[in-house]
């Protein structure tokens, strides 16, 4: 399963949305309902409560026919003339990455976020929040649960790969 790939729900995802027939367990049809044929595997994981759930949520659905894979170079692909879907995409990539960094330093540091938080809502494509980096790692030093931080730095880190 590539990651880099983008999700989107089968005839039988759909029906699972719309009918629970499956029964699937609830955290992952959480994760189908996240699925809406933009999104990529690394942008669906990181927004799961951690990595390897994510991993497995999205490999036993793609296992179980509840989902496929676009190649990546769909996503980007033009509607028409002058449509911009490649824009759309990276505004929407950095959007989801800038409110979860945004949610995530908040949760992680409190109060001492707030200069950080300023400046990753003033960021506009995923070159500058890549370029931020750095200072991320450096401000996460000091928060209190060093698990939860590096979960954070590693979800981050995979979308902007």
């Amino acid at each position: 399963m590539k990651l880099s790939s983008v999700f989107h729900k089968t005839p039988k995802g759909l029906d699972e949305i719309s009918t629970r027939a499956h029964h699937l367990p609830s955290r992952m049809r959480a994760m189908l309902i996240l699925v809406d044929g933009h999104r990529t595997g690394g942008e669906l994981v990181a927004l799961s409560s951690s990595i390897s759930e994510g991993r497995t949520q999205l490999a036993s659905l793609l296992a179980g026919g509840f989902v496929q894979t676009h190649a990546p170079d769909r996503r980007s692909a033009p509607n028409g003339p002058g449509h911009g879907t490649a824009t759309a995409a990276a505004n929407d990539d950095i959007s989801l990455a800038r409110s979860y960094a945004v949610r995530s330093l908040r949760e992680l540091l409190g109060d001492e976020a707030g200069s950080l938080v300023a400046e990753i809502e003033q960021l506009r494509t995923i070159d500058e929040l890549q370029q931020t980096l750095g200072r991320l790692r450096a401000a996460l030093r000091t928060a209190p649960d060093q698990t939860r931080a590096q979960q954070f730095l590693d979800q981050i880190e995979m979308v902007l790969d």
